[in-house]
């Protein structure tokens, strides 16, 4: 079964955007985009992203942004990022803006797409934890939402379902680095 079985379509994938990032992005990304388009997959948890849409979000929040390409979202806050280092090598990064770090999902985009099955990746590497949880109190987040802590880890807030609220993505991500900083 596909990982992007259970994916709502927000849109499609114009043709200008598959030619400009294919020669950049993992093949399987393009064709993904060409099949189901952009969404939510993973009970809503990912979304699938147009690129262009957060680079400059990416840029302005992440030191070690030169040279990285988002292509997902979580529905904690999180950017996922396509990422080449100077000997070609790729990896996938997830920023998680709302610990101020950095994780190396997997070195190839089929491996990260393989480990999204399994429910100790998910809660280990993406921080899944409390998710499940929050959208059986809260529901899903829009495509635009996320549910981001209040107040801020970084300032004092617990990690709990409760002080979980629905959150413009976006903006979320800027306040935690107006308060914490750039994730570095």
């Amino acid at each position: 079964m596909s990982i992007y079985s259970d994916l709502k379509k927000n849109s499609k994938v114009e043709e200008s955007t598959i030619n400009k990032y294919k020669e950049y992005l993992p093949k399987e990304l393009i064709e993904a985009w060409r099949i189901y388009g952009y969404g939510t997959f993973m009970d809503g948890y990912l979304k699938v992203i147009n690129p262009d849409d957060f680079s400059s979000l990416v840029s302005d929040t992440y030191l070690r942004s030169k040279g990285t390409i988002p292509i997902f979202t979580t529905s904690l806050g999180d950017i996922i990022i396509f990422e080449k280092d100077e000997n070609q090598e790729s990896y996938i990064v997830m920023i998680n803006y709302r610990k101020g770090k950095t994780k190396v999902l997997a070195s190839k985009f089929s491996l990260f797409i393989r480990f999204l099955e399994e429910e100790a990746f998910k809660q280990r590497a993406l921080g899944w934890l409390p998710y499940p949880e929050a959208i059986k109190q809260y529901n899903e987040p829009e495509y635009e939402e996320c549910f981001g802590y209040t107040p801020l880890l970084g300032l004092g807030g617990e990690e709990k379902v409760e002080n979980l609220k629905k959150v413009k993505l976006k903006e979320h991500i800027l306040i935690i680095t107006e308060f914490m900083g750039p994730v570095q």
